[in-house]
């Protein structure tokens, strides 16, 4: 007899099933990002933004990798259990411009950070706290702007597989939209593209520096060899998070822009596990920019682990007294 073609719920049900290692990955990325910046925030806010205007920004970065990894993490999981059939319109297009918001945000304190170590190595008049804080609300503001456009240009795209019609959250398939799609899209790649290389330039410029100081002896800028070096580890660290977020950006850009044809094919080859959840993990590489900052945070400042490590110790000894008050209660009963 002929076989019957699979109903939308049974090749949804197929999809979710064969996306359960992105699925795990992601969870992983959410769990580890949001914990790991929520302790940023903690102490960097608390404890060491208040000595050193230097810091000012990093729990802003932290706050707003959070909004990123959430964004992006609800927006992929509803994409993974609603792989053929996504639920509203409304929460799609809500869920994108979060994501471009919280992304967008995260660029830009980037660059003013870099901006920040620029004029700090290089003896510039800082940024009074005023100006940061007008900074941050310019932050938010232009992120908004750039990200309102999802609203006209984000869709439920009809997709055949298999003979059977679902709809997938994604930027729209509508041929009189396809020009202010992809002009959009090619115009948040120039904003990455330029902020990329002002800021590549700058730090260019403040490594250069940064080892000048370090290799000579007597120098203003740091009264000490160990201040030196201390100095050096700063802006390697920022370096660092600056690297991760280039590198953690290009697979998803690139999938990005590829044909609608073709991104609904890699995204829906449910005939190759293997491959489906590859190209999934690396449409979702720009999470581990936000994720990974944190662990970068850790490595380089001596100041953030030694106040991780007595937050620990502090959890540690909480954690016995309570276990030693409940064995002493038992020992009374």
């Amino acid at each position: 007899g002929t076989r019957s073609s699979p109903s939308l719920d049974d090749l949804n049900m197929l999809m979710r099933e064969i996306r359960i290692p992105s699925l795990c990955i992601l969870t992983i990325q959410i769990v580890l990002g949001v914990l790991g910046n929520m302790l940023v925030i903690q102490i960097y806010w608390r404890n060491l933004s208040p000595k050193l205007e230097l810091f000012y920004f990093i729990p802003w970065l932290a706050f707003f990798d959070i909004n990123a990894i959430i964004s992006g993490g609800v927006l992929s999981i509803l994409g993974d259990f609603y792989a053929l059939k996504f639920p509203s319109l409304y929460l799609c297009q809500g869920l994108w411009f979060y994501m471009i918001f919280g992304t967008a945000t995260g660029a830009s304190c980037l660059f003013i950070i870099a901006v920040q170590r620029y004029t700090y190595v290089f003896k510039k008049p800082v940024l009074k706290l005023k100006w940061r804080r007008l900074y941050i609300v310019f932050n938010l503001i232009f992120a908004a702007v750039i990200a309102f456009p999802v609203f006209l240009l984000v869709d439920l795209r009809d997709i055949s597989i298999e003979g059977v019609n679902g709809k997938v959250c994604g930027d729209t398939s509508k041929d009189d939209l396809l020009l202010y799609k992809y002009s959009y899209l090619h115009f948040l790649l120039i904003l990455i593209c330029v902020n990329i290389i002002v800021i590549t330039i700058l730090y260019i410029r403040i490594g250069l520096k940064t080892f000048q100081l370090l290799t000579v002896s007597g120098s203003s800028n740091y009264a000490s060899p160990a201040g030196r070096r201390a100095g050096l580890k700063f802006t390697l660290m920022y370096i660092t998070v600056f690297i991760v977020y280039f590198v953690a950006y290009i697979p998803t850009n690139a999938i990005l822009l590829l044909p609608d044809e073709t991104k609904s094919k890699i995204f829906h080859n449910y005939k190759n596990k293997f491959e489906m959840n590859g190209i999934l993990v690396l449409h979702r590489m720009y999470l581990f920019s936000h994720v990974l900052n944190p662990l970068i945070f850790f490595i380089f400042h001596a100041k953030f682990r030694k106040e991780v490590r007595g937050l620990l110790n502090t959890c540690k000894v909480f954690c016995a007294s309570i276990l030693h008050a409940n064995e002493l209660r038992d020992n009374i009963y």
